[in-house]
């Protein structure tokens, strides 16, 4: 191999090019997101249309039906998954596996643009958005008061609270749950509405027609250019009040002559509590491309900024940060790491038995791991359980092809101890040199097909698999080059080698002993081989007694309870029970 002389014969060459690779995926590792997952992104479109007050069976008709029926039409199109409640319509677009979401994205727009004229007139404008795994709330926080009512407590949090939160870096949005929001009500007299001969629709078109400010022309006076507006918003209760309906043979009818204006809040539908205490929750979205872990601290830091300036009274609460079940996870990651990597460089010393050939392998492991770590940014890659899990599986086999390199040209030492050792390690590196070269393309053969299957599988594992392979080629790299000059110049610093360990002693007597029970076997071929039928007949019988699941469980240290009530529960039968089970 033309790359081993090189290698060896340009020593300083050598050094000086790994340690600018060494120094930038040392500086890749500082740029590369901190997830707990990989970013998943997936064809998956949602649609949210809703209709105040309407039944279940009349949003299913009026909705749903049209909706579904153009959303069918759509290319590429998988299934779809709906629901109609009361009030909110909502349907799950499910695309086929290789569209590209935007693509799925545009595509239903346009088709809910067909549909809109089928739609009632009343209902809120549809919301269509891509599905994004990675809109998890980083960060949720309660707001509680002593002082505030929830109408008051919602208003601050919905006006001021979640504009502060918004402001911080990486931040997408907000999510605000509970409390009371606030509403207007009017409540008619329908004997008053008689009397003057009004009905419902005029009475919503006068309230609506006055409650208009708009763009209203320019005016020019001298040098100067006005812009002017009607001013036609409400500013009061009392601005409501006298929201002129009619004109009445008796003179003006005003809408405080036929109804009761007040200021309320919306119907409650979601309860909040904490400690068994009324509240907001408010959860933080992280952008899609954000560090889950600097977004969860930088909103954790500005909280504690804002505390100082809280209104009297208002408390805010911490029940969630991503941040921490993150970090606890890579962390254990990190460490199953350290322990492997310690591992294998003990076993490594019990066979080889020399430091020297040791600190060649030691320099080889977190090399590769480092320059992995600049292949997963060119890959626009994340830290998470998955890239890290496969570096994890990677150290155990990652130091095979420097192992066998060096074995090979201490092997050449000890039969040549008068050549030197440049020779000895380039002659070694190229008898070895096909075999590791086949060994690693055999290895990567067996996990990049996992890349072909179709679904949310080869998505979610897609990182693992390639940081296996990344892995592997940087190893073989290394190997091949960096190996073989650091072994040229520890064995030609050794004369006649080094000396048999204890341990290798030991294990020869191992293998002696192995040796010996192989040759029983191959005398009693027809015993083994029926054991072995026997073992493989169990192993088939209980493996359905294993179960499988899509991803293992996880302990996150918290207890999730969910309760179903019968269909047709109220919400007051519902927050009964649940303070029951608060108790």
């Amino acid at each position: 191999m033309k790359i081993t002389t090189l290698a060896i014969r340009r020593r300083i060459a050598t050094a000086v090019i790994t340690l600018a690779l060494v120094v930038l995926g040392i500086y890749s590792f500082v740029l590369l997101p901190v997830n707990f997952l990989p970013d998943i992104t997936y064809p998956l479109i949602k649609v949210h249309i809703y209709w105040r007050g309407a039944t279940p069976e009349e949003i299913s008709t009026n909705i749903a039906d049209p909706v579904e029926q153009q959303m069918a039409m759509v290319d590429n199109l998988d299934y779809l998954e709906s629901s109609s409640i009361e009030g909110m319509y909502t349907l799950l677009a499910n695309f086929k596996y290789g569209v590209k979401v935007d693509v799925a994205y545009q595509d239903a727009l346009a088709a809910m643009a067909r549909v809109a004229r089928k739609l009632p007139k009343d209902i809120d404008p549809p919301l269509v958005f891509k599905a994004d795994p990675s809109q998890l709330p980083v960060v949720q926080l309660t707001i509680s008061s002593d002082t505030w009512d929830l109408t008051k407590l919602r208003t601050w949090t919905e006006n001021w609270l979640q504009y502060q939160l918004q402001a911080v870096p990486g931040v997408a949005g907000t999510d605000i749950v509970g409390g009371l929001k606030r509403e207007i009500r009017v409540h008619l007299d329908p004997n008053a509405i008689e009397k003057f001969n009004l009905t419902l629709p005029a009475v919503m078109k006068r309230l609506q027609e006055e409650n208009i400010e708009q763009f209203g022309g320019r005016v020019t006076v001298g040098r100067r250019e006005f812009i002017a507006r009607t001013l036609g918003e409400y500013r009061s209760l009392e601005d409501i009040r006298n929201v002129v309906l009619a004109n009445g043979g008796a003179g003006k009818i005003f809408l405080k002559d036929v109804a009761r204006v007040e200021d309320s809040h919306e119907e409650v539908r979601v309860i909040t509590r904490l400690g068994g205490k009324a509240a907001i929750k408010l959860s933080v979205l992280k952008q899609a491309d954000a560090n889950t872990v600097e977004v969860a601290r930088a909103v954790s830091k500005r909280i504690k900024e804002l505390t100082p300036a809280l209104p009297a009274g208002v408390k805010l609460g911490m029940v969630e940060n991503q941040a921490d079940y993150v970090t606890a996870a890579l962390n254990g990651v990190r460490n199953a790491a350290v322990e492997a990597a310690v591992l294998v460089i003990l076993i490594i010393y019990l066979f080889l038995g020399s430091w020297r050939h040791v600190w060649v392998l030691l320099l080889a492991l977190p090399i590769t791991l480092i320059l992995n770590f600049g292949l997963m940014k060119l890959g626009d890659f994340s830290l998470n359980i998955f890239s890290l899990g496969g570096l994890v599986v990677a150290i155990g086999v990652v130091l095979d092809n420097s192992i066998v390199v060096l074995e090979n040209i201490t092997r050449l030492r000890q039969e040549h101890p008068e050549e030197e050792g440049a020779a000895l390690a380039e002659r070694g590196t190229l008898e070895v040199g096909p075999a590791i070269l086949a060994a690693t393309l055999s290895f990567l053969a067996l996990f990049l097909p996992f890349l072909l299957v179709p679904g949310l599988t080869s998505l979610l594992f897609r990182e693992l698999i390639l940081v296996i392979a990344g892995v592997f080629l940087v190893s073989l790299a290394l190997a091949v080059t960096l190996t073989p000059m650091l072994t040229a110049i520890v064995v030609g610093r050794e004369k006649g080698g080094h000396k048999e360990s204890r341990f290798l002693r030991w294990f020869k007597t191992v293998t002696a002993a192995y040796g010996r029970v192989l040759e029983q076997s191959l005398r009693h071929r027809r015993l083994v081989l029926a054991g072995f039928v026997l073992v493989l007949v169990g192993a088939l019988v209980l493996f359905p007694w294993l179960g499988s699941e899509f991803l293992p469980r996880m302990d996150d240290g918290r207890v999730m309870v969910k309760v179903k009530l019968p269909t047709g529960a109220s919400l007051a039968e519902t927050n009964k029970l649940l303070s029951m089970v608060e108790e």
